[in-house]
């Protein structure tokens, strides 16, 4: 619904300010051609603006297409990479590894859940001087 209002919004305003020019938009619906070519970010090159309002626009539909079209995608590909790391997870906790909702910081080196400290780090290294002390002690 945003592309088709942009498009048919800056293909008109295109037309417009194009129309005396010898820049190819001979009408509004090949404007708006150019300005879904140029919002995909595809630039055919086919036309494009020649004046200094034409360029503004343009520069204006570059930058907004960023913003309505670019950002969301990387937005949508993160959490796509997000779910199938956590679709990955239920296949390897059936070979033996912790429970997927403790924290990797309240796993022990030797695998175990490190219970003692809740995954302090600080609080783990404490737990282990004070065992060490008390082993040379004995």
């Amino acid at each position: 619904a945003v592309v088709s209002t942009q498009s048919t919004g800056f293909g008109s305003i295109m037309y417009y300010i194009e129309e005396d020019q010898e820049s190819g938009f001979s009408s509004i619906l090949k404007a708006c051609w150019w300005a879904v070519v140029t919002m995909s970010t595809v630039g055919y090159g086919d036309i494009y603006p020649t004046s200094v309002p034409g360029k503004l626009v343009g520069s204006v539909v570059v930058f907004l297409s960023m913003v309505f079209m670019a950002l969301p995608m990387t937005i949508i590909v993160s959490k796509f990479s997000r779910a199938y790391e956590e679709m990955k997870e239920p296949s390897a906790m059936g070979a033996g590894l912790p429970d997927a909702d403790m924290h990797a910081s309240q796993i022990s080196i030797n695998g175990k859940p490190d219970v003692e400290t809740g995954g302090n780090k600080a609080a783990a290294a404490d737990c282990k001087r004070n065992s060490n002390n008390n082993n040379t002690a004995l």
